[in-house]
């Protein structure tokens, strides 16, 4: 019997979480998720994002930042629970390739199907807006849905839908079925 497409991406992405945590975030339990915060697109956006990230720093989450507007680069020097990671230019590219296979979530602002798409085939559950008809939102009575999703961009329901990311984090039957939803979408 082989193991399903959804399983091998979970084994995998637990080895690639290790590796990162062991090489750049050494202080950090593996089992803390992982969440990757694509950057907003438009300058009015990156308020909301800072707003965010106020309730985001009370969480037990190691948070990385990609983002080409933020001058910072912090690839080689991580430090505290958020990590800023410039992409302008195709700056840090392979450094990206490995947080997204170690990512156990995702925060999206836009709704390229493309990058939704590259992102769940990793196994990262996306965080995002409900309008996308690639992501239905988890109901876990039911164990239907594959993301988190957020009504409106305004930082109070974003981060309600990463509270509900993180706790459901800690159910790995749970996680597991999202993940088998995402796998079932494509």
């Amino acid at each position: 019997m082989t193991k399903s497409e959804h399983k091998k991406v979970l084994e995998a992405k637990k080895a690639a979480k290790e590796a990162l945590f062991k090489k750049s975030y050494s202080d950090v339990d593996t089992k803390t998720p992982l969440l990757l915060i694509f950057g907003p697109s438009k300058v009015k956006e990156d308020k909301l994002l800072l707003e965010l990230l106020e309730g985001v720093s009370v969480l037990q989450v190691k948070v990385i930042i990609v983002d080409d507007n933020i001058p910072a680069d912090t690839t080689t020097k991580p430090s505290g629970q958020i990590t800023w990671v410039n992409t302008e230019d195709g700056r840090n590219a392979a450094e990206m390739e490995r947080y997204l296979e170690a990512a156990d979530m995702a925060l999206v602002f836009d709704e390229d199907h493309e990058n939704l798409g590259k992102i769940m085939q990793k196994g990262a559950i996306i965080i995002g807006h409900d309008i996308s008809p690639l992501l239905e939102n988890y109901h876990p009575n039911d164990e239907t849905g594959n993301a988190f999703t957020f009504k409106s961009y305004n930082p109070w329901e974003m981060f309600r839908a990463i509270v509900r990311a993180t706790e459901t984090y800690r159910f790995p039957y749970d996680w597991e079925n999202i993940v088998r939803g995402m796998f079932k979408q494509k």
